[in-house]
């Protein structure tokens, strides 16, 4: 925790740093939930600011920090940004059209209409055109099978700048709304590999973190296939100044396939850690389940498991399914047979009421490190958790702090769940104790102490080039507000930029 004089903890390296994702979905999961406190963390453990760089054109910005805000998950010093926003939001003299121009015909956009796809001309196949507040035209992104060009338009229709590829704006905005050289990005989304391996600036440093299996389910070895998604993260291990992962075993893993590297480390997600002591949980028979309603996470099996179990002790046992998808039809008619199993659907901070629960099941066929497992230790919720390749062992000491039981075997997570219910108090204490010990590893103090360590070390071995004087890492955060400087520097760098 930080001092109470408010002086950060621990110290970062000096410049700007970020984190990139593809887009901020409405109903968001683990992945932009650990992003967005790993940036808090950064602010208050660190007293640097972050700016969340978004990619989607299909983002509404000003919606999304709205709800971001009204969560507590954007605070000061954490900013949303998004190139598409931004190149809306840009002054005609930084669009800049060539001395001459001439207004053009262009569309127009319906009342709250901020892009607009439609059909190409014979050198594109389609456009896609975004369009400002004001409804004018301010980009057309065409794209064809050959690639994609962005063009900006002032606000009375004249033609600006034009880059003949969608990356090369990307670096551009990149370069512009990190300021403050060097620049550290932690690359979140596996769908912006590919662009940040190719990014090649001597003044930002990258970080790929791998929050999920590299692996197929179907691999029984390191040298196995690969899940198509994360093709790319052992295609450009290389191109990162640092690839992390959340465990220990997939570090290992990937090693075993691409042989030792210098730029690999390991970090886990941070969690609440709650304050003041363990409350009681009225109801040792109550578990719960925190997953999205998708087969990869078989919440089928919990219902399963929790049946069986129920109908060996002959104990009421309930069980709480916290999450939404494509397959809650399908739970919900295998839920609707067994007593006690209730669907809440998606809940916003649902891992508050793990505090009421007394286990959590978990039965993923793959993961990276669940966040949920330390959400639910925090709170004295035991783990019961299939033994996935990555996650469950490297947080779980079966028997001590929760259960591990063999992969897809319904009959032993039964058996585990059993087991559990029927121990005498003292021992479920000793449990729920162990728990909250294990849970203190990935509090935001230790987990951002981790990340400075790993942003120090890939500093030391690659040098950036000369650059203005940064920013110190204690300084305050900047103000969510400050666009017009971002503005004025992108200008710079657009003026400077070929026709």
């Amino acid at each position: 925790m930080p001092h109470s004089d408010g002086h950060p903890t621990t110290e970062l390296p000096a410049g700007s740093h970020a984190a990139a994702t593809w887009t901020i979905p409405a109903d968001y999961g683990g992945m932009t939930s650990a992003l967005l406190r790993r940036s808090r963390a950064f602010v208050r453990e660190a007293g640097v600011p972050v700016r969340v760089l978004t990619f989607s054109p299909e983002l509404d910005v000003d919606a999304a920090r709205e709800t971001l805000q009204a969560r507590g998950e954007l605070t000061p010093g954490v900013t949303l940004h998004n190139v598409w926003q931004d190149l809306r939001e840009l002054p005609d003299d930084v669009v800049a059209p060539p001395p001459g121009a001439r207004p053009e015909a262009l569309p127009t956009a319906a009342e709250g209409e901020r892009m607009r796809a439609e059909d190409g001309d014979g050198e594109s196949a389609e456009r896609h055109l975004h369009f400002r507040a004001d409804g004018t035209l301010a980009a057309v992104d065409e794209r064809s099978l050959t690639g994609r060009r962005v063009t900006l338009f002032t606000r009375d229709g004249r033609r600006g700048r034009r880059w003949g590829s969608v990356w090369a704006m990307y670096r551009y905005w990149v370069d512009t709304v990190l300021p403050e050289k060097p620049a550290y990005v932690i690359v979140d989304s596996k769908s912006l590999v590919k662009f940040f391996a190719a990014l090649g600036s001597k003044q930002v440093y990258t970080a790929h973190l791998v929050h999920g299996a590299h692996l197929s389910v179907h691999a029984t070895d390191p040298h196995g296939p690969l899940t198509p998604s994360r093709a790319p993260l052992v295609e450009h291990l290389d191109d990162f100044d640092a690839v992390v992962f959340l465990t220990e075993g997939q570090r290992r893993d990937v090693r075993e396939r691409v042989g030792e590297r210098a730029n690999t480390y390991v970090v886990p997600n941070s969690t609440d850690l709650p304050d003041g002591p363990l409350p009681p949980h009225p109801d040792r028979y109550r578990g719960a389940v925190v997953a999205s309603l998708h087969g990869r996470k078989r919440v089928g099996h919990a219902i399963v498991g929790l049946d069986r179990a129920a109908r060996r002790t002959g104990l009421d046992l309930t069980l709480d399914v916290y999450g939404g998808g494509p397959e809650r039809a399908r739970v919900e008619a295998r839920a609707a047979k067994v007593k006690g199993v209730t669907l809440h659907g998606y809940v916003r901070g649902a891992a508050d009421r793990l505090a009421d629960a007394s286990f959590l099941l978990l039965t993923s066929r793959s993961e990276g490190l669940p966040l949920v497992f330390a959400e639910a230790m925090s709170r004295g919720c035991v783990p019961i958790a299939y033994d996935i390749r990555y996650g469950p062992a490297d947080i779980i000491t079966d028997g001590v702090d929760g259960y591990l039981v063999p992969d897809g075997d319904a009959d032993a997570l039964a058996a585990a769940i059993e087991r559990f219910v029927t121990l005498d108090d003292d021992a479920v204490r000793r449990m729920r104790e162990a728990a909250v010990a294990t849970a203190r590893r990935y509090s935001d103090a230790a987990v951002v102490a981790r990340w400075a360590e790993v942003l120090q070390d890939v500093t030391r071995r690659r040098r950036p080039r000369a650059s203005a004087a940064p920013r110190t890492a204690t300084s305050a955060p900047a103000a969510a507000g400050d666009r017009p400087g971002m503005f004025r520097r992108l200008a710079g760098m657009l003026r400077r930029a070929p026709r």
